[in-house]
């Protein structure tokens, strides 16, 4: 056993490695907002009203998490979002799912 040599541990820390969610979320955090987009020449095809009432509430430019999700919902995408408080996430949700009820109610005839 001699010229063999003890065994020592390394400190190194091990390589992590990300599955697809983790590298989206990381792609996301690295994207920067368009500073031109605007809920009103957004092309997503939200409601009149909804993109109205935005206005009213002064929201003018969507955040990064409503620019990336709202399009998505709206082609009926699952979603899983996970950012800051504030970062605009109920909105994110909120104006697709109140867009399909108003296009199902306009549908109907009850709009």
């Amino acid at each position: 056993e001699q010229g063999k040599k003890p065994w020592t541990p390394t400190l190194d820390p091990p390589t992590p490695t990300l599955g697809p969610l983790a590298m989206a979320a990381a792609a996301a955090a690295e994207a920067t907002p368009d500073e031109e987009l605007t809920f009103a020449g957004s092309d997503w095809g939200l409601d009149g009203r909804l993109l109205k009432a935005c206005m009213r509430l002064g929201f003018v430019r969507p955040t990064l998490v409503q620019a990336q999700c709202i399009p998505l919902a709206l082609a009926g995408k699952d979603l899983l979002v996970r950012a800051r408080t504030g970062s605009g996430k109920t909105a994110a949700y909120g104006l697709p799912v109140l867009h399909k009820i108003l296009a199902a109610r306009g549908a109907d005839g009850d709009a």
